[in-house]
């Protein structure tokens, strides 16, 4: 009777240590680093578009690249997505998802889009109030999704997305999570030059509602512009993708070791991703370029300085190819070929445009080594863009890779 009382006075005690031990383990496991990963857009909103693209499949793709290395690399980290299919969600429902998993960091990703095609290059938005006029119509623009919702402005309390009034909270609102959102922003633009060669717009603020609504660190990515037709390219292609996901997962190696590091936590060792080989790296970086050492073949088609005169028949032909330059810059008054305007680029020519001196370098029939001659002068001429011509005739780039097919 005594062995039996004395079981039953240590059971609960035992029972207890078993919940304990449960308990523990389910908070160790909630304890791992919680990061949002959002595919903007989605559904029957496809965000910005283009003649090739939609903003919110990049948008998804980049992200399930994100999430995937993540995944696979860095066992401590959980992941949770917002959308990892082409459907729709409200902005309120995103900043939900931030907030149900009380997660340690938010990365929203988005496409650029613009009037001018020459705009051209990646940023990184942080909640605060926008300063330009080009970050408001940022905002705007990716805020406006809230207008497909039935009653907006009673679920977004007043807040209207076309007016500039509205976005007079974010002058007054104090975001704890500001330095924070800042110090990952900046990594984030660092990777996108260091990794993919980017044009670096940089760190910018504005008023977006999905980041005001969520509780913690939080950055939108605008990884470049659809509207400018050889980004569009890039960000279209597997490999624009690939990249543009690995550099934010270097940038996210370097944030969280940052942050584990000031907490006392233990620090992984899992290293940043770097490019494949030195081959690899040739195909798309920026090489320094000497002042008169930046030398492309001519050929006698389309300039005007070298227009053949009574052409044979072959190159009749050749005149009908279509053929590519790099647009450098354009002035009202005509600029002497080693002038300062053209940072030390030699070998440029220019064609007459709606009253304009269209300055170009290079000259080709085959796309992608235009694409390396721009990626060349970019870091000199970072709203360098590609244009295209059949004979003296402009057109445009996608009709000439059309004729090229």
């Amino acid at each position: 009777m005594k062995i039996l009382k004395k079981h039953f006075l240590v059971l609960p005690y035992f029972v207890l240590l078993i919940g304990i031990f449960i308990f523990s383990s389910v908070q160790a496991q909630d304890a791992r680093f919680t990061v949002v990963l959002d595919a903007g857009h989605g559904g029957h909103d496809p965000g910005a578009q283009s003649a090739l693209s939609k903003e919110k499949d990049i948008n998804l793709s980049v992200v399930l690249d994100l999430g995937a290395l993540i995944e696979q690399k860095l066992k401590d980290v959980k992941v949770v997505y917002t959308r990892k299919t082409d459907k729709y969600l409200t902005l309120q429902e995103r900043a939900d998802v931030v907030n149900d998993h009380h997660a340690d960091l938010f990365i929203c990703i988005h496409t650029n889009a613009s009037p001018s095609p020459a705009a051209y290059g990646a940023e990184t938005f942080t909640l605060g109030l926008a300063k330009t006029r080009t970050n408001l119509d940022v905002a705007m623009r990716e805020n406006s999704v809230i207008l497909l919702e039935e009653d907006y402005r009673t679920k977004y309390k007043g807040f209207d997305p076309k007016s500039v009034d509205s976005y007079i909270m974010f002058e007054f609102m104090q975001d704890k999570y500001i330095d924070k959102s800042v110090e990952f922003s900046s990594i984030i633009q660092k990777q996108f030059v260091s990794y993919c060669q980017r044009t670096d717009r940089g760190v910018r603020q504005a008023g977006f509602w999905v980041l005001h609504r969520s509780a913690c660190p939080s950055v939108l990515v605008e990884l470049g512009f659809i509207s400018n037709q050889t980004e569009e390219r890039y960000l279209n292609s597997e490999k624009g993708q690939k990249e543009m996901a690995t550099a934010i997962f270097n940038a996210f190696i370097d944030y969280k070791r940052a942050r584990d590091k000031r907490s006392g936590r233990q620090i992984s060792t899992v290293s940043k991703i770097e490019q494949k080989s030195k081959a690899d790296e040739h195909d798309h970086k920026q090489p320094a370029l000497a002042s008169d050492s930046f030398q492309h073949p001519k050929v006698d088609t389309v300039s005007k300085r070298n227009r053949i005169e009574n052409p044979t028949t072959d190159q009749k032909k050749l005149i009908q190819i279509p053929t590519f330059k790099v647009q450098l810059l354009a002035s009202k008054k005509k600029v002497k070929p080693r002038a300062a305007e053209f940072k030390g680029v030699t070998n440029t020519d220019y064609f007459e445009d709606n009253g304009f001196y269209k300055y170009t370098v290079g000259l080709e029939t085959d796309y992608s080594k235009i694409e390396k001659i721009r990626k060349e002068v970019v870091h000199k001429f970072p709203n360098a863009f590609i244009v295209a011509f059949v004979g003296d005739k402009k057109i445009t780039v996608h009709e000439a890779l059309k004729l090229n097919k």
